[in-house]
């Protein structure tokens, strides 16, 4: 992300381990952040949640929230307060973007039901690699973005590739209910296909 920061851009990263922010910014390893991004490039140390939460309101344009590394899924960056806490941080024409591909758990659904829950418009995408691609030159990608309102969504909608889901029964994660067996089945059952 880092190397599309354009100078006129202000970007922060919410990381939870320190070591992560030395390495992307230490030249040997990366260069991203220090060869790449055009002007200082923020980094917010400790729990996205907690410390986005002291961010002030409305000063987003857009949130990338893509936490979900390997197959372990930090529920709580998914639960209906959470998602409500992203959406207190946008501009009025703000959206956040939840990196949602997992190989085990379907985990868009409670994310959608969250959003709908909050009454957020949500617009779905799977891009799906090309199977006469390099191995490892791109990677099928599933995502939700949620509009602040419906006027925020208008360029996402002028994209085919973004649709809505279907309304769903899924309950939404919320930080008192997580449903992981049931993430598990439907992810199942979507791979059965």
């Amino acid at each position: 992300m880092a190397a599309y920061k354009r100078r006129q851009d202000q970007m922060s990263f919410f990381e939870i381990d320190p070591m992560v922010d030395r390495l992307s910014r230490d030249p040997r390893w990366f260069s991203f952040i220090n060869g790449c991004a055009e002007g200082p490039i923020r980094t917010v140390l400790g729990d996205a949640r907690l410390t986005m939460a002291r961010e002030a309101a409305g000063s987003y344009d857009l949130l990338i929230i893509d936490a979900f590394s390997s197959d372990a899924v930090p529920t709580h960056l998914l639960t209906q307060e959470a998602i409500a806490g992203y959406l207190r941080l946008l501009k009025p024409d703000g959206v956040v973007v939840l990196h949602l591909s997992n190989r085990n758990l379907d985990i868009t659904l409670p994310a959608e039901a969250a959003a709908a829950a909050l009454g957020a418009p949500a617009l779905h995408q799977i891009y799906r690699e090309r199977p006469d691609a390099p191995l490892m030159v791109e990677s099928s990608t599933e995502a939700l973005v949620i509009g602040k309102s419906e006027a925020a969504l208008a360029p996402y909608r002028e994209d085919p590739r973004w649709r809505r889901l279907s309304p769903t029964q899924v309950r939404p994660w919320t930080d008192d209910y997580v449903n992981l067996f049931g993430a598990l089945v439907r992810q199942m059952r979507l791979a059965a296909r």
